[in-house]
């Protein structure tokens, strides 16, 4: 009773304690469930925060590229206006000197003239009073020398704008890109991009011990979960057990009383007892050995009466008189043994399978067997005479496939001239997945063209749009209403002013007119450069003026100016009045009830 009491209260102490830990564990389990959730959402934000590294670093260099872009873009602008003013003021010259030498031009023919040689004006050979040369008069190679500095300087205007075109384009991207953020300000971006970034993989590297330790911790949860409940149930069990030897013992008590019996002791009563057990014990080995006896006499009577009426006797008495001697016994066994081994030797004999197989037949007939014979060399005879035509034919075949093989061998340069002229056809004609961009081999021939040509109206675009729009080539195909045109035969609009690209059919009308005009003035320079420099001196343009707004119509006629400044003769069919104030030849369309008649207008008109 004792040890059970000492058991019970050790099993009280470790409840006790577990359930002391137990109870600080709902605070502990939030404070480092907390702590590895933090963690966790630290290190999910470390991709994040790598791709925003990134981003900031990329931005950073382009925002960079920007300020630089837009130092080197003021700088060419000043270069341009420079070189545009250098630009107007050859012009300027050229035309001042052009047009004193034609006032001047009477004196420059009268210096030619010789007495007796005809005028190359009127034809006379008599020159009664010839014009005077001026002094200052200029000459041919002055006013050539004035037109080819005029040139110089109007080339040097055109390689600026196209350089501060491509610097504006350039800038444009970047500002898109990169957006208008300070440099300075996206570097404190990135730092504390960096800052946090590092925070977190600090926060992440530390992640596996928390979570080591939570899991320690729930392990050790689980344990004292298990210990508690093992400490309740020893308790409970020495409980129980205190109670079941209370009550075996009481039991005990009134046992020994029952059994001590009259006996003044308990010694005594054992005493009695014990010699009354060992006579039963005597009577009960004797009542078993005589049990045992009978038992087996039973049994051996049963043994013999069965094998007496095995042998096929009645009774086993007639089965003991009919015992006969030994020796005849033995006799009889050898003879049944060598009869087993001669039956064994003819059933074996009778098992042969050629026997059976015999034995299986059906009764012999000759006659049927020589009809079969005369059967069987009338087949071979045919046999024979199929294998030598089946050897002809093999033979004919060997040398059919011999040519077929000479054929093949000549047709395989065919085959392969024929595939690659086959996919030259495809990749032509864009029905091969070869042919990449989907495009036919006469597309991509006007596509080069229309890239050229592209290229030649942006210079001018970009002077009747104040440097917004650039034509980009396309080589995707038109969507929408123009799905007709080829692949290769798009342009796009590139708004500088954004930096980002889209459909032409956005334009506005005015901003129609204006690319489509620039379109056919690159369309005219890249035709003159295709007939060897020779000008297209006459265009016209018909409407399309009244879309613009006043700061596009003037751009547009500064334009045409410089056309009509480069000796071209510029024709406009329109009925704005803004252009009738500025073009000072004029033809007016009168209309009448019989037909319409033209009217030219001079200056004085106007």
């Amino acid at each position: 009773m004792g040890e059970l009491s000492e058991k019970g209260e050790e099993a009280q102490a470790d409840h006790d304690e577990a359930a002391q830990w137990l109870e600080a564990w709902p605070a502990l389990q939030a404070e480092h469930t907390g702590r590895v959730e933090a963690m966790a959402k630290a290190a999910d934000q470390i991709p994040q925060l790598e791709r925003d590294i990134q981003s900031l670093d990329t931005q950073l260099t382009v925002a960079r590229t920007r300020d630089s872009l837009a130092a080197r873009l003021a700088t060419a602008e000043e270069t341009e206006t420079k070189r545009e003013a250098e630009a107007l003021h050859a012009k300027k010259d050229w035309l001042d000197l052009r047009e004193r030498r034609l006032d001047g031009m009477a004196g420059e023919l009268a210096a030619e003239l010789t007495d007796g040689a005809a005028c190359s004006v009127c034809g006379s050979t008599v020159h009664p009073a010839p014009a005077h040369l001026r002094p200052d008069q200029p000459t041919r190679e002055d006013e050539e020398k004035a037109h080819t500095v005029h040139e110089q300087a109007e080339a040097a205007h055109s390689q600026v704008t196209r350089t501060r075109s491509d610097l504006a384009e350039q800038h444009a991207q970047a500002l898109g890109t990169a957006g208008p953020t300070p440099p300075d300000q996206l570097e404190l971006q990135l730092q504390a991009a960096r800052t946090a970034h590092q925070t977190a993989c600090d926060q992440a590297g530390k992640l596996p011990l928390a979570q080591e330790e939570l899991a320690r911790l729930r392990h050790e949860c689980d344990t004292r979960t298990q210990q508690s409940q093992e400490a309740k149930d020893r308790l409970t069990e020495c409980q129980t057990r205190h109670k079941a030897l209370a009550q075996q013992q009481h039991t005990i008590a009134l046992a020994l009383d029952a059994a001590r019996g009259s006996a003044a002791t308990l010694g005594d009563r054992m005493t009695e007892l014990t010699r009354a057990a060992e006579h039963l014990t005597a009577a009960v080995d004797a009542a078993q050995t005589t049990a045992t006896a009978a038992d087996r006499h039973r049994d051996a009577c049963t043994t013999a009466d069965d094998a007496a009426q095995d042998a096929g006797f009645t009774t086993r008495e007639e089965s003991a008189a009919a015992m006969q001697p030994v020796a005849l016994l033995q006799q009889w066994r050898e003879e049944l043994q060598q009869w087993d081994k001669d039956n064994a030797v003819v059933a074996d004999t009778l098992n042969t399978p050629d026997l059976l197989e015999a034995c299986a037949q059906p009764p012999a007939e000759p006659q049927a067997a020589s009809d079969a014979l005369l059967q069987a060399e009338a087949r071979m005879k045919h046999t024979a005479g199929a294998s030598q035509q089946a050897r002809d034919r093999f033979t004919a075949l060997t040398a059919l496939v011999a040519d077929l093989e000479t054929r093949l061998s000549e047709l395989a340069p065919l085959q392969a001239r024929y595939a690659l002229a086959d996919r030259l056809a495809g990749i032509a004609s864009a029905t091969t997945g070869a042919n990449t961009l989907s495009m036919e081999l006469e597309a991509y021939v006007l596509a080069a063209r229309l890239e050229e040509i592209a290229d030649a109206a942006n210079i001018r675009l970009q002077a009747m749009t104040s440097d917004r729009y650039l034509l980009v080539h396309s080589d995707e195909k038109d969507a929408g209403r123009r799905g007709r045109l080829k692949a290769g035969l798009g342009l796009r609009i590139l708004d500088n002013w954004t930096g980002t690209e889209r459909e032409t059919s956005t334009l506005s009308g005015g901003e129609t007119f204006t690319a489509s005009l620039a379109l056919a003035l690159g369309l005219a320079d890249v035709v003159t450069q295709e007939a060897s420099g020779r000008p297209l001196g006459t265009l016209f343009i018909d409407e399309g003026f009244g879309s613009l707004d006043e700061q596009n119509l003037q751009d547009v006629m500064d334009v045409l100016d410089q056309l009509r400044a480069g000796n071209r003769a510029v024709g406009i069919v329109s009925h704005v009045a803004e252009l009738g104030r500025r073009i000072p030849s004029q033809l007016s369309v009168m209309k009448h009830r019989n037909g319409s008649t033209l009217r030219p207008l001079v200056a004085a008109d106007l």
